[in-house]
């Protein structure tokens, strides 16, 4: 309790910019492996070293990128390929909407450059933040900035070196990502609601993704937590 109090008081005494890389660089390093993942999986699915750089520099999106890859290869048709990233990426919808409160009247510019470093991440990390009684959006913009270079930077090096690798599952890369998201919602929670919340959302996505809606688990889950969250917020008081 005493090392937390002190860690908070900590990040309190320093700029938002370097709470972000304080706070955010086990995220970061995570980022950079499994975008090496990502970038020697792309290339052992035939796409050039050009294209998978580019898949991380246009959509920048993670799952939807190993998924998008993976359907190349079978030789999925254009459409399925684009309908599937879409749905997978549909939470950021919400995601978005979540933090459009503390957004403010920032320029459009500003706006639209938000939109594209929100990754689930950098969401966590920034609501986490916010919820603390920030209200500038220099953390988000730090945090998701340098979690963007992080992946871009893994998938370059994953496409141009990871020729050698066969299986990166042998490795615990592809658990890495997992490892993070589930560090970070321990985390978050700061009240038994935040518990309740995670512990459904989990099981909701894990009960789909079993029945083979894969493609819709994580939507569904994450349009679930809000409502839960709103239902429940009386508990957070």
């Amino acid at each position: 309790m005493r090392r937390a109090r002190a860690r908070t008081h900590t990040l309190r005494s320093v700029t938002p910019g370097r709470a972000a890389i304080i706070e955010g660089w086990p995220v970061f390093v995570t980022a950079l492996v499994v975008g090496t993942a990502f970038g020697l999986t792309a290339r052992q699915s035939g796409l050039t070293v050009v294209e998978t750089s580019a898949t991380s520099l246009i959509v920048f999106a993670g799952a939807s990128q190993f998924v998008m890859v993976d359907l190349l290869r079978t030789g999925a048709p254009a459409p399925l390929i684009v309908l599937t990233v879409v749905l997978l990426n549909a939470r950021h919808l919400l995601m978005a909407a979540a933090i459009r409160p503390f957004v403010g009247s920032v320029s459009l510019a500003r706006r639209l450059g938000l939109a594209y470093v929100l990754t689930d991440e950098a969401f966590a990390m920034g609501v986490g933040w916010f919820r603390r009684g920030h209200r500038d959006l220099t953390y988000f913009t730090v945090f998701g900035s340098l979690m963007w270079c992080a992946w871009n930077a893994g998938t370059l090096m994953g496409a141009v070196f990871g020729a050698d690798v066969q299986d990166p599952q042998r490795y615990g890369i592809d658990f890495a990502i997992t490892a993070v998201f589930a560090a970070i919602v321990v985390i978050g929670v700061r009240h038994r609601a935040d518990a309740v919340i995670a512990v459904v959302a989990v099981l909701v996505a894990a009960g789909l993704r079993l029945a083979g809606a894969s493609a819709v688990a994580v939507v569904v889950a994450g349009a679930l937590a809000p409502v839960l969250s709103f239902a429940l917020g009386e508990s957070r008081e």
